[in-house]
């Protein structure tokens, strides 16, 4: 209401409208007092240990309500009064965390695949690059077996006539674009068609015989149509030259795959020969790598390093040759560093693109980000609140807040003092429906 008409009103009519918006804050906030009813037709999510993915503090004793299928309210259990009616899912003492979202993948459009990650608690894929034909595959939100997870999409990656991803994986994965105006038009197209993100290729390839990449203003025009319409710019982005020179300027949103120091031969060859460690290696043949990141953290830009796809297989070996070890190392040691100034990580571990990467619970990655110095609590910020972010989707998924979509995981054990808890999910809610338990 406008100020003229708020003066005219009298002191009771304010006073009175001040209760009524107080109560209502009181009601949708959660942050009222030890007498809140709980809705008869509620979901009650009760008996264990709440994480919320906003990095707050755990809740011992947590409760999360949910109402239809949105989250009601979170708090601890004391503050509800709840039904004997209600519907109560039981934690048994495990943890109650926001669905985990693998925040990059390829080949799920097929629910089927999908319903492979809802199982193991994955409740929502982001697909940073497929066809124009299988977009309406996301559409299909179950299979015979039961509900899928969530799936968002880029679509076909924005590139150049004859850049990546075509010459390596085929031009149906390719939006080829002439032009900013072509690039415009690129954008608007693959967001009419439902896309909650928008990815662009920054690959030229092998140095020798390069492919092409998007130009700054193509890239710029991108960034400019995607951001006002309100969704986020990716780039496959891993040479330092095309961060410097192109994600920066243009004010990209996210990087997927990890930007790595380019080597001379000289270097690689005092790297495979030193006993240094990497942290050293680090400062001796790339000091102007941690020059970059700083900027990129500055501009706030997320990176999602996909380590699974680059260095699973090696890292889930048990006996490594030396220059495995260090090929793991420096991977490591570039996310830890970007990670020690600040930067904000969401996980991915490129699922489709790598034979590799298993479908599921992303456990590898959640394990080489904690190898590269996140906390599991930030673990555990990456692969919820932050991966929700750069799907386009923080809005409305990746925390335990009221207003949010309900998809809410319960494992046994406590994920803060061991990852290895992800590996047993009890019970799996999404969009407020029960999708899994060990009860049922």
């Amino acid at each position: 209401m406008g100020e003229r008409r708020t003066r005219a009103r009298d002191s009771r009519m304010v006073s009175g409208s001040y209760v009524c918006m107080t109560l209502l804050l009181i009601v949708l906030s959660g942050c009222a007092a030890n007498d809140r009813r709980v809705p008869v037709d509620a979901l009650v999510v009760a008996n264990g240990t709440v994480i919320d993915g906003t990095g707050g503090p755990a809740i011992a004793d947590g409760v999360v309500v949910v109402r239809d299928d949105r989250i009601l309210a979170v708090g601890g259990g004391a503050e509800f009064d709840i039904p004997g009616d209600v519907k109560v899912l039981d934690a048994r003492g495990g943890t109650i965390l926001p669905g985990i979202i693998d925040a990059h993948t390829h080949s799920t459009g097929d629910p089927a695949v999908r319903r492979a990650f809802l199982v193991d608690g994955v409740t929502t894929v982001c697909n940073v690059g497929t066809s124009l034909d299988r977009l309406s595959r996301f559409e299909q939100a179950s299979v015979a077996e039961g509900p899928a997870a969530r799936g968002f999409f880029a679509g076909p990656i924005i590139t150049v006539p004859g850049g990546y991803p075509g010459p390596a994986y085929g031009s149906q994965f390719s939006y080829e674009v002439g032009t900013p105006e072509e690039a415009r038009d690129a954008v608007n197209d693959l967001l009419g068609r439902g896309a909650s993100m928008i990815k662009i290729a920054l690959a030229p390839g092998d140095p020798r015989d390069p492919w092409p990449v998007l130009d700054l203003d193509g890239v710029r025009a991108v960034v400019e149509e995607a951001h006002g319409r309100g969704a986020p710019v990716r780039a496959h982005a891993i040479e330092p030259y095309l961060v410097e020179e192109i994600v920066l300027p243009a004010g990209l949103d996210v990087i997927d795959h990890s930007p790595f120091p380019i080597l001379s031969a000289e270097e690689e060859s005092s790297v495979l020969e030193s006993d240094d460690p990497p942290s050293q290696l680090f400062d001796v043949v790339a000091p102007e790598f941690e020059v970059l990141m700083a900027r990129v953290v500055e501009q706030g830009i997320v990176m999602v390093p996909t380590l699974d796809a680059h260095i699973g297989t090696l890292y889930k070996k048990i006996d490594r040759s030396r220059i495995e070890q260090i090929v793991i190392d420096v991977h490591v040691e570039a996310v830890r560093r970007f990670h020690l100034l600040g930067g904000s990580l969401a996980l991915g571990n490129d699922y489709g693109a790598n034979p590799d990467v298993e479908s599921g619970m992303p456990l590898t990655e959640m394990r080489l980000l904690q190898a590269a110095g996140l906390t599991p609590h930030e673990v555990i910020m990456a692969s919820t609140r932050n991966a929700a972010m750069v799907c386009g989707q923080g809005d409305r998924l990746g925390t335990l807040e009221p207003g949010k979509l309900a998809d809410i995981i319960v494992v046994d054990g406590n994920p803060l003092t061991d990852l290895q808890a992800f590996e047993t999910v009890t019970a799996i809610v999404q969009g407020g429906a029960l999708a899994y338990s060990e009860e049922h």
